[in-house]
Order: structure tokens, then sequence, then C-alpha cells
């Protein structure tokens, strides 16, 4: 009995942690911007889908109807990804909207899993209001990111979606570095693509590298298999984790332009 009593008392004391402090075991923050694209950008504030106040960088890509929002991971701000917009502008010739969830960077607010998805909801809205329509808009999610690129995409209309290095749920990869221990079941926020992205019906890139050092290749692979086509993998063989899509080389990375777009360049 008394073994019991210790099982029980650990278990409402690991419900109870999860339960308060879950959110920082899933965000990660930063307030300050630690750069700015090295290009011509806006410096923008809209609202999220349920008003918070947010902030990002519009880059124009001059004579460009196309437009790639990009969903940061959960960590830093975009302060740490300037490169990557700049790299999506050039490579495929588009304006970007990088943006900050709600509680990082200069963006209001507070992180959640509900919030987040309200911000990216936010930002296309945002886009759609400055003459863009959904068939030129492109969604680009970054590890957590494409967690929140597949809920959005999952239910409103888009031209196509890039996921780098995502996984198939918070819970899978909880389970994964917990040795199976079901720790999993503590946890609040889902995240939960896999369930999601069978819905997603716009062309779909998964890019993941073989030596991703956070995310496991096999996961991406797994979400993967679980999309709708049409949609195409590239792995790297690279031991990066955010980024990856910047080593696919440029042949590579003219393949996937032309599964985007359905043009040759």
């Amino acid at each position: 009995m008394s073994i019991l009593r210790i099982l029980l008392m650990l278990v409402i004391g690991l419900a109870g942690y999860f339960k308060l402090f879950g959110s920082r075991l899933i965000f990660y923050p930063e307030r300050t911007l630690a750069g700015v694209p090295g290009i011509p950008f806006e410096d923008v504030r809209f609202t999220a889908d349920d008003g918070t106040r947010l902030h990002g960088w519009f880059i124009p890509f001059k004579d460009s109807q196309r437009v790639f929002i990009i969903s940061h991971g959960n960590a830093g701000n975009i302060g740490d990804r300037s490169l990557m917009g700049e790299y999506v502008h050039q490579e495929f010739q588009s304006n970007i909207l990088m943006y900050d969830y709600r509680g990082y960077g200069q963006s209001e607010g507070k992180p959640s899993e509900s919030g987040v998805y309200s911000d990216l909801r936010g930002a296309l809205g945002y886009m759609l209001s400055r003459g863009f329509p959904p068939k030129s808009v492109y969604l680009i999610g970054q590890s957590l990111g494409g967690a929140v690129t597949v809920e959005v995409a999952s239910q409103q209309s888009v031209a196509g979606v890039i996921l780098e290095a995502p996984l198939p749920s918070v819970r899978t990869l909880a389970r994964h570095y917990a040795f199976s221990l079901p720790i999993d079941y503590f946890l609040s926020a889902r995240f939960d693509s896999l369930s999601k992205i069978h819905n997603v019906r716009a062309p779909i890139v998964v890019v993941h590298g073989k030596g991703d050092p956070v995310i496991p290749f096999d996961l991406g692979q797994r979400l993967f298999n679980e999309a709708s086509e049409p949609k195409r993998f590239f792995p790297v063989d690279a031991e990066i984790h955010e980024g990856v899509l910047m080593a696919l080389g440029i042949s590579r990375t003219k393949e996937l332009r032309e599964f985007l777009f359905g043009e040759k360049k």
C-alpha cells in the first residue's frame, strides 16, 4: 500500500507540475531582436485572430504576386531568422511576412497553443487585407511552427505549404525523449499535426535533416506519410534542425519551386 501511495503522489505531482509549468516546456520566447534583414523591409503591426497585437517584418519583392508567411520554431524570435527570410525572398522570388508569436519579440501577450494558432490566422488575414488572395499565399512552418502551419492550412485555403523539420505531435516527441515513459499524458499542449495534416488540401513539401538533433528524421517522415497528395519529401543529409531548407542545394531548390509553382525556372 505504501508503494501505491508513493506512485499516486508521484502521478499527482507530475500532473500538477505539467499543469502549472507545461507551457514553459514548450515555449522559449526572447524579447530582444538579435538582428534585422539585410535587405529592405517594412516594420508591420497587425492583430491576431483574437485581437492580440503582433509585430512582424514584410519584405517586398517587386512585381511578385506571391507571399510566403514564415512561422518560426518555439525559441527566440524573428531576429534569429532574418537570413531565412532573405533566403526565401531570393530563392522563391516572393514577398515575405516574418512575424513573432504572442510573447515573442515585440508581439504582445503570452504564448499558448490556441494563441499561436490565432497568431498565424491573424498573419494570414493581414496578408489578405493587403491584396494577396489565398491562391497567392504560401505558408512555411519551422519545427513547432510546422504544427501551427498545419492547423491553419487544414482549415483555410492557401496555395502551398512547406514544413521544415516538423513534428507529428508534442506527445509523440515527448514519448521519444522519455524512452516510452507515458509523461506525454500529462502535457496539456497537443500540437497534433498527425490528426490534421490529411485535411490540408494545398500542395505540401516536407524538408527534414537526416541527422536532425531535435526532431528525429523518422518523425518528420511519419507526418509526411499521413499527408494527402500532392506532396513531396526532401531529405537532407545534414545535422540541421531549423534552417534545413537553406541546405537543399540549387538543383533540389529548383525542384521544390517547380513542384509548388507548377512552372519551370
